[in-house]
């Protein structure tokens, strides 16, 4: 195949790309076939080799649960009892060979137990402890510049505030998406709805998010 001088820098570029897609993809079979035989462990009998993915799954389940909630001690309790729930029914979980079977699965978990404390919540008209901080914040960002600093926190106060405004239905697509980068066969097989949900429930949830942060970005427009 002939290239002109102009093609050659896409071609090349496309290339590598497929090139780490592919090592991306061999890298989750590694690690897929690796839960396998941990999971088969534990129903063997081995406590023990549950450990290994508590350790590998336990940041990106709290960060769910801290986004859906926004309450650090509730993230730690809904965080602790999926990783319960998910090693009591072990023996019940089937990947059928699906990729990333048993992250999705666990997120499930995590994700559902999530809501039923927001339903709890609501039925005892508790408001939602609206704790989240620091690193653990919605899009965390830490800039060098102090100043960059500073802005960066009103912004991530702005955005945690605004994430925790809207409809959980909406906002549990906008984390597993827009923060957790899953993909929609991943979003879909947590969530058990067609893709085409999932898409058009995205589209909605960007658009609340925008409409919940444009006043703000309207006052500090005012300000300047």
């Amino acid at each position: 195949m002939a290239l002109n001088p102009d093609q050659s820098g896409a071609f090349l570029a496309n290339v590598t790309n497929v090139a780490n897609a592919g090592n991306v993809a061999l890298a989750w079979t590694a690690r897929d076939e690796e839960e396998r035989r941990l999971i088969a462990s534990c129903v063997a009998g081995d406590a023990e080799a549950f450990r290994p993915l508590v350790i590998r799954y336990q940041r990106q389940a709290f960060a769910v649960a801290l986004r859906m909630l926004g309450s650090r001690s509730d993230a730690e309790d809904i965080t602790q009892q999926s990783f319960i729930d998910a090693f009591n029914a072990l023996e019940r979980f089937r990947d059928d060979g699906r990729p990333r079977a048993f992250s999705t699965w666990l997120l499930r978990i995590v994700v559902n137990r999530s809501k039923d404390v927001l339903k709890s919540k609501r039925r005892t008209e508790q408001p939602l402890e609206r704790d989240v901080a620091g690193a653990d914040a919605v899009f965390a960002h830490d800039p060098s510049d102090p100043e960059a600093h500073a802005s960066g926190g009103q912004r991530r106060r702005r955005l945690e505030a605004a994430l925790l405004a809207v409809p959980a239905k909406y906002r549990e697509v906008l984390v597993l998406k827009d923060v957790e980068d899953l993909s929609y066969e991943e979003i879909r097989a947590i969530l058990r709805l067609p893709i085409t949900t999932l898409k058009i429930r995205v589209v909605r949830a960007r658009a609340m998010l925008r409409a919940l942060l444009e006043p703000d970005a309207e006052t500090e427009g005012e300000l300047r």
